[in-house]
């Protein structure tokens, strides 16, 4: 959509649906009196121009949840409330075009945080992952291009080596866990509730240590 297109949103001044305010804009500070403001569930003021590029910037982020970044009055801490999709689409005034891209954005987004879904190495298209202690994963899409059965490691995202199924790793020299990594580097790992644990138990056995 075009940048045009986007300047020509407008509300309905007859909408009785949507509650106009005369203040600025919460987001952008703007506060042409010529322009109409409408408020969101959590009090903040928008036009359909901000709010779109607020949300959209929020999607180009990786982000599928539309949270107010407007400040709380009187405060540096911001409002963070988060609005449904389906107040953002009516306050946005979306149009079908911006509809379809926010909705299949979000789709991705979500499916990639709550689901088993990672992006095929071949193909580049998403993959569900069945079996999560299974770090050997086929993607049927290669399959059916290849002729042969295309697998590839979920954790490394190369295309696997070795034996399978396994849990730990596949045979890819750079095959790591991340989490198991960052631990081998750690030259000391100081673990509180052992300490104290540790210091009771002393205690018991040992009257008057400390």
């Amino acid at each position: 959509m075009t940048e045009q297109q986007t300047e020509e949103k407008r509300y309905d001044p007859n909408d009785k649906t949507l509650k106009f305010v005369t203040r600025q804009d919460d987001i952008t500070g703007e506060d042409d009196p010529d322009t109409r403001r409408a408020e969101m569930s959590c009090g903040h003021a928008v036009t359909p121009q901000s709010l779109t590029a607020w949300c959209r910037s929020l999607l180009d982020q990786g982000q599928h949840k539309f949270l107010c970044p407007a400040l709380k009055e009187g405060t540096l801490h911001r409002c963070n409330a988060e609005w449904p999709y389906v107040e953002v689409r009516r306050l946005a005034v979306l149009t079908q075009e911006e509809q379809s891209h926010f909705e299949e954005t979000m789709a991705v987004l979500a499916a990639a945080e709550y689901c088993e879904h990672k992006t095929c190495p071949g193909c580049q298209t998403f993959v569900e992952r069945a079996d999560i202690t299974n770090l050997c994963v086929m993607c049927t899409i290669c399959t059916a291009e290849k002729g042969r059965t295309f697998n590839f490691c979920w954790q490394c995202m190369k295309k696997w080596k070795g034996p399978g199924p396994r849990s730990d790793r596949c045979d890819n020299p750079s095959c790591t866990n991340p989490d198991i990594e960052k631990l081998a580097k750690c030259r000391y790992i100081t673990l509180p509730e052992v300490k104290d644990a540790v210091g009771m138990l002393l205690k018991a056995l040992v009257p008057g240590s400390s």
